[in-house]
């Protein structure tokens, strides 16, 4: 049986309590017909169960707080361990001078200050 919607997890950080930007995108998602999975975690490792648990094709993670390159690597990390295959990207308040380390990493998209959500949908879209 295949899938008729492209299912998103989008991950927040709890202590990171900015959440106007990623909640724009959640509706952008929403609207373009993806179904959207909204989570809070700890550890990378929350985030990897839960995308697998709900057969996410892609996991969202947003950075307020200047973990980003901690976050990515230990996601990153947890994915390979688990043998899942699932695209990760990157939004928030993300300096430009480090998306390299983070695309080197295997983050597949990054949506830094002045991004839009309708940006991270087409990317989504054309990714999945």
């Amino acid at each position: 049986m295949s899938k008729d919607h492209t299912k998103v997890l989008i991950g927040r950080f709890d202590l990171d309590g900015h959440d106007r930007g990623i909640l724009s995108v959640i509706h952008a998602l929403r609207n373009a017909g993806m179904e959207v999975v909204y989570i809070h975690f700890s550890h990378p490792r929350e985030v990897v169960k839960s995308a697998i648990e709900e057969d996410a094709d892609l996991i969202g993670i947003t950075s307020s707080l200047g973990q980003h390159s901690l976050v990515a690597s230990s996601l990153l990390d947890e994915l390979q361990n688990s043998n899942a295959h699932i695209p990760v990207i990157m939004g928030g308040v993300i300096p430009s001078t480090d998306v390299p380390g983070l695309t080197s990493l295997g983050v597949k998209g990054i949506f830094g200050p002045g991004s839009t959500p309708k940006q991270a949908v087409s990317f989504i879209s054309e990714l999945v």
